[in-house]
C-alpha cells in the first residue's frame, strides 16, 4: 500500500518525473533479468539445455491442455502493459511515428527476456524445484554463479519492477479515466477535477492490495482484462465498422483466441478458488451498472439540452 501511495506521489510530481522514472527503473529491470537469465543458462551447461529439448518434447502438460491454455491467461497480464504504451500515446513525440515503433521494441525486449528466463529455469531445476522456489526461481537458477547475491538481485528487479509498473499503470489509467469522464462514460467525484482520477485509481489499487493477494489479484485482472478486450473488439466489429474501417478477420480472431483461454482459466479456477470468480463477478457486475447509470444521466442531459435550444 505504501508503495502505491509512493507511485501516486510520483505522477503528482508531474509527467517529467515519470518519463524519468520510467527509462531508469526499465533499464535496470531489463539488466537484472538479463544476468540472472544468462547466468543460469551458464550454470545449467549445454549437456542441461540438451536434456532439456529432449525433455520437452515428450512432457505433457500436468493438466492438459485446459491448463495449459489457462496458464496462457495469466501470461497475457505480462504483455498488458502495451496498452499503457497506448495510452501515453498523447504524450509521446510524434506518435504516429514512434508509437508504433516502442510497441514493436518492447514486444521484442520482453519476448527475448521472457525466453531466456524459461529456458535458464527450466535447464537448471525440476518442475518440483520451480514449484517451490516459486517467485524465487530465477535466482535458484543462478545461484551457481551469484550465490546468495542472486536472491537480493532477484528482490532488487521485483521491487524495482513493481514500483515502475505502478508508476506506469497509474499515469496510464488515470489519463484514460479523464478521457472517459470528460466522454460521459465514468462517474467522477465533486468537487476539483485535478489529480482526481489519480486519487481515485491509487485508492481503488490500495483497498485492493489491502483485501486481496497478489494471485487472486493477478486472477481479478487477467479475467476483466480478457472481458474487456473481447467486448471492444464486438464492439468495433458491429458499432464502429464504418468508422474505424478495420480488418474485420482481426478483431474475430482476437475475440476467439481470448475465449480459447479465458474459458479453461474460469472452469479451473471456479474447483480450485470459487471466491475469487465470485468477487470477479461482483466487481464486473458493479462496473457495468455503474456505466449504465452514467450513461444514462448523460443521454437524459443531452436531451434535455437539445429540448432547451429548440
Amino acid at each position: 500500500m505504501a508503495v502505491i501511495a509512493a507511485a501516486a506521489l510520483v505522477n503528482l510530481v508531474g509527467n517529467r518525473w515519470v518519463e524519468r522514472s520510467a527509462t531508469a527503473t526499465a533499464a535496470i529491470k531489463i539488466i537484472g533479468i538479463a544476468a540472472l537469465a544468462i547466468a543460469g543458462l551458464l550454470a545449467a551447461g549445454a549437456s542441461s539445455l540438451g536434456q532439456l529439448v529432449s525433455t520437452s518434447q515428450s512432457a505433457a502438460p500436468e493438466q492438459g491442455w485446459m491448463g495449459f491454455l489457462a496458464g496462457i491467461t495469466l501470461c497475457i497480464l505480462a504483455y498488458k502493459g502495451f496498452t499503457t504504451l497506448t495510452n501515453q500515446g498523447v504524450d509521446l513525440k510524434a506518435p504516429k511515428r514512434n508509437l508504433g515503433r516502442s510497441i514493436v521494441i518492447s514486444i521484442v525486449l520482453c519476448t527475448v527476456l521472457y525466453l531466456l528466463i524459461t529456458v535458464a529455469v527450466t535447464s537448471s531445476l525440476s518442475v518440483s524445484e520451480i514449484i517451490e522456489a516459486r517467485d524465487y526461481a530465477l535466482a535458484e537458477a543462478a545461484e551457481p554463479l551469484f550465490g546468495s547475491w542472486g536472491v537480493g538481485l532477484t528482490v532488487l528487479v521485483a521491487v524495482v519492477a513493481t514500483v515502475s509498473g505502478l508508476i506506469a499503470s497509474l499515469f496510464a489509467v488515470s489519463k484514460l479515466y479523464d478521457m472517459l469522464r470528460d466522454m460521459g462514460q465514468v462517474p467522477g467525484l465533486p468537487g476539483r477535477r485535478e489529480h482526481q482520477s489519480l486519487f481515485i485509481t491509487a485508492g481503488l489499487a490500495i483497498v485492493m492490495a489491502a483485501l486481496f493477494d497478489v494471485s487472486q489479484i493477478a486472477s481479478f485482472g487477467a479475467i476483466l482484462y480478457l472481458c474487456m478486450d473481447i467486448a471492444i473488439h464486438y464492439g468495433i466489429v458491429r458499432h464502429l465498422k464504418e468508422e474505424v474501417d478495420p480488418k474485420v478477420w482481426i478483431p474475430w480472431v482476437a475475440i476467439v483466441l481470448d475465449v480459447a483461454v479465458l474459458v479453461p482459466f474460469i472452469i479451473l479456477k471456479g474447483t480450485s478458488d470459487p471466491f475469487t470468480l465470485v468477487v470477479t463477478a461482483v466487481v464486473a457486475l458493479l462496473i457495468m451498472v455503474s456505466q449504465w447509470i452514467i450513461v444514462r444521466r448523460r443521454s437524459r442531459h443531452e436531451s434535455a439540452e437539445d429540448a432547451d435550444r429548440h
